[in-house]
């Protein structure tokens, strides 16, 4: 998957808003992708030309590339409504989850995850710090109980044995998007 950051590049680049040096930028971080990832690449640049030449061209205002690249930089936020964002299933019996947000600068998941009564979650590695605050029902961790209100963190490179839940749990997780979204 190409990264979304790099996909942004790419359809810049492909209407010819980009500098030598991104250019350039851009050209290293391509040739560094999977041969699929290339080619999604490619098909990126094959439907922004089409969609450029499918209307009139115009000259933007000089002043317009500073405004946008501006506005690109500035430190955004968004809120995730309760009846919002898509719970997708896991592919772990009795666990879905919901995706709140995603810093792929960071490479982190931030998500909501809701296993059933009787549900497992295998043991793993983790390969980046991983924070885990109970919204309700109750975990079993390491042999202990975590209930509703209850934290948990785990470092970079620790080991999880099993989590378990007797009565079904929500909880949100904070950690590596390939501990939970692998190839996101």
């Amino acid at each position: 998957m190409v990264p979304e950051d790099l996909e942004a590049l790419a359809l810049a680049d492909s209407i010819g808003a980009l500098d030598p040096d991104e250019q350039a930028e851009l050209a290293t971080r391509l040739a560094a992708l999977s041969p699929e990832d290339q080619a999604a690449a490619a098909r990126l640049y094959d439907t922004a030309m089409q969609l450029a030449l499918s209307v009139d061209q115009v000259t933007p205002p000089p002043h317009l590339r500073a405004r946008v690249l501006a506005a690109a930089g500035t430190p955004g936020r968004y809120t995730v409504h309760a009846g919002t964002a898509d719970w997708f299933d896991t592919g772990l019996p009795g666990i879905r989850a919901k995706v709140l947000a995603l810093d792929r600068v960071r490479e982190q998941a931030t998500l909501l995850i809701r296993a059933e009564p009787g549900a497992v979650y295998p043991a793993h590695t983790h390969h980046a710090p991983e924070e885990c605050y109970v919204v309700r029902g109750s975990i079993v961790i390491d042999g202990r109980t975590l209930r509703a209100g209850d934290f948990h963190h785990a470092d970079a490179h620790s080991d999880h044995g099993e989590i378990t839940t007797v009565t079904g749990a929500e909880v949100l997780i904070v950690g590596a998007i390939e501990d939970y979204l692998p190839g996101y």
